[in-house]
């Protein structure tokens, strides 16, 4: 194959892979995806349009999810490159989509050069590009603003680069390698670890290395990296506090490498231990045959791809498929997406993506030595391969697009409700970002625009409604039995405030309870046949009447309803509202946000929001 149409068929396979990725993003993710981080890297690259990496302190009720307060500023749990790499899509082109175009044609053409360099052979090459780009974990990939395989495509380019520069001897090139890892380690430090070691090694161990000594050719990679390390610990240290703090970090210690309580946030862990870390890696290499271009016929051929061909770059290309699985083991992220969500399911083996390259590289090797030999053979094999993919596709797109039918439902209710000028507060961001059905919802860094979402937080909503009077307050309820419900907000304020409440008791109940729960107190008070009740809240610093329940000075009381069925000597079910309430004018004055939010606790379960349907009823204001 001549030079000019190498370079011609790779332009062809980066405008494929580029488009694929568009078309998946408008199909599938026009909303983002159910892992709402990608949200967080469109919003990271929105506020880099502006010329910050960080948000004042006083954004943090409408900050993305992934973040927390670290001083005086909001920081993101995510590094810059990748939503650099957005931000100038969006400036360049007007859409951020341009970035996901551009990530997945990098990494396809990557995975095409790094085969060129190991295997000499460019139609082999082209071969492994294209089954790369046609991998459904990759297309899936390559439609979301998830971070993975841009990440790859950084690791490829300085493997690619790496080889090159060594066989060549060429001093730009390592230079660049250098500096290409750098980004990746800025960007991802274990993926560009995982990924560029087993490179770096096999470039040291080798016999040529076109004229450079070992000392030499480690000198021209540091030239490159050292300058990209360098700014990656002056941003540590800017934004979190220490050049060896990584952002990462800041949403607790507890998302890292290892084994204990792991989680996002401390208040949302489970228990990883030694044994779910083997699960989860077994479990997404198990995964792995189904979300690659030809399925098991694609990982027979790798085996017989790998064992035929020749050359010591081959190994380090090899070594990916052990290296990044063994590197992951203790970390809880595999596990996670396979065991307490459907991140397997929907996303496919993301983790451990650079597996994906021995396979379709030596896969790609091995087709093309069944099809030199015999081309029935190798027509069924491709028609097997065909079948294969095509088989895993339709369940993570039907999944896919269950979730995005999710999100535009909450799209229309919200549209629906003619919003203006409005706070609208969302019960499920803030820390459970990660559980939100409307991820969609974004602020501007600048917070002009008509409505601003602002993540629910007890009793600091009060103070967010008083900073922001000009603004009508509203909530979005959501539950899992009905249409989420935007509700209007007020605030009540008075010495004391009367509580009138409808409760509508089950038919088959055989005991009925109201009550009011504030901190660790609760009073009850027994139904009438009317079914309504009511109860007196009074500031601390009022002249309460007698029988008034008087508050703290902040947090959440609830009112509700308890009931228990014949036989049942469990804890019954109960349903609640749930106010903020705090005092103003030293404690002489209360202030309720109503009505509460409804929320349910049934059948033996856990509390849920009860956005419709719900027994208790507010009556009149306080």
């Amino acid at each position: 194959m001549t030079t000019a149409r190498w370079r011609a068929a790779l332009a062809v396979l980066a405008v494929v892979a580029g488009a694929l990725a568009v078309l998946t993003n408008l199909a599938l993710f026009p909303l983002y995806s159910l892992n709402r981080d990608d949200s967080v890297y469109v919003a990271m690259a929105g506020l880099l349009e502006t010329g910050a990496a960080t948000l004042p302190a006083d954004h943090d009720p409408f900050r993305p999810w992934a973040s927390a307060v670290v001083g005086d500023r909001v920081v993101l749990k995510y590094t810059p490159p990748w939503p650099a790499v957005i931000a100038a899509g969006d400036l360049l082109t007007g859409s951020p989509r341009a970035a996901l175009a551009l990530s997945a044609a990098a990494a396809a053409v990557l995975v095409a050069l790094l085969a060129a360099e190991v295997l000499r052979d460019r139609t082999v090459a082209l071969t492994a590009g294209a089954l790369f780009a046609l991998s459904p974990v990759v297309a899936v990939q390559s439609g979301t603003f998830l971070p993975y395989l841009p990440a790859l495509a950084l690791g490829l380019g300085a493997a690619v680069l790496l080889l090159s520069g060594a066989r060549l001897g060429s001093t730009p090139r390592l230079v660049a390698a250098g500096a290409v890892a750098g980004v990746a380690a800025f960007a991802r430090p274990f993926d560009a670890l995982l990924t560029v070691a087993p490179f770096g090694l096999a470039v040291l161990l080798a016999r040529e290395r076109g004229g450079l000594s070992r000392p030499g050719l480690v000198l021209r990679v540091a030239a490159g990296a050292v300058p990209v390390l360098a700014l990656t610990l002056v941003y540590n240290a800017v934004v979190v506090g220490g050049p060896f703090s990584l952002p990462f970090t800041v949403t607790g210690p507890q998302d890292t490498f290892g084994f204990g309580d792991r989680g996002v946030f401390p208040q949302r862990t489970a228990d990883f231990t030694a044994a779910d870390g083997v699960t989860g890696m077994l479990a997404n290499l198990a995964a792995t045959p189904g979300w690659v271009a030809g399925g098991v016929v694609l990982v027979a051929l790798a085996v017989l791809g790998l064992v035929r061909s020749r050359g010591a770059a081959r190994w380090p290309v090899a070594a990916l498929a052990v290296v990044v699985p063994l590197g992951y083991l203790p970390f809880w992220g595999p596990w996670a997406i396979a065991e307490q969500w459907e991140g397997l399911e929907l996303f496919g083996p993301f983790y451990t993506l650079p597996v994906v390259v021995p396979l379709v590289v030596f896969g790609a090797a091995g087709l093309l030595r069944v099809a030199r030999r015999g081309r029935p053979l190798a027509a069924i094999l491709v028609v097997a391969m065909v079948g294969l993919t095509a088989l895993a596709v339709p369940g993570p797109v039907a999944g896919h697009r269950a979730v995005t039918a999710e999100y535009r439902a909450v799209q229309q209710v919200v549209e629906d409700a003619g919003l203006d000028d409005a706070l609208l507060f969302l019960p499920l961001r803030g820390d459970l970002g990660f559980v939100s059905d409307t991820p969609f919802l974004e602020n501007a860094p600048s917070l002009q625009q008509p409505v601003l979402y602002a993540a629910q937080r007890g009793a600091a909503d009060l103070a967010l409604v008083a900073r922001f009077a000009e603004r009508a307050p509203y909530r979005l309820s959501e539950d899992d039995e009905g249409p989420p419900v935007v509700e209007p907000l007020r605030v009540d304020a008075g010495a004391q405030l009367t509580l009138r409440l409808r409760l509508a008791v089950p038919p088959d109940a055989s005991s009925a309870v109201a009550y009011l729960r504030a901190g660790d107190r609760t009073y009850e008070q027994s139904l009438d046949p009317s079914g309504e009740v009511s109860w007196t809240v009074a500031a601390p610093g009022a002249a309460a009447d007698p029988g008034a329940v008087v508050l703290d000075d902040a947090g959440v009381l609830a009112v509700g309803l308890a009931v228990r069925s014949p036989g049942d000597d469990g804890p019954g079910d109960r349903w609640e509202r749930r106010m903020a309430h705090r005092t103003v004018d030293d404690g002489a004055r209360l202030e309720l946000l109503r009505p509460g939010q409804a929320w349910a606790r049934t059948d033996g379960g856990g509390w849920v929001p009860d956005a419709t349907g719900s027994p208790v009823e507010e009556v009149g204001r306080g």
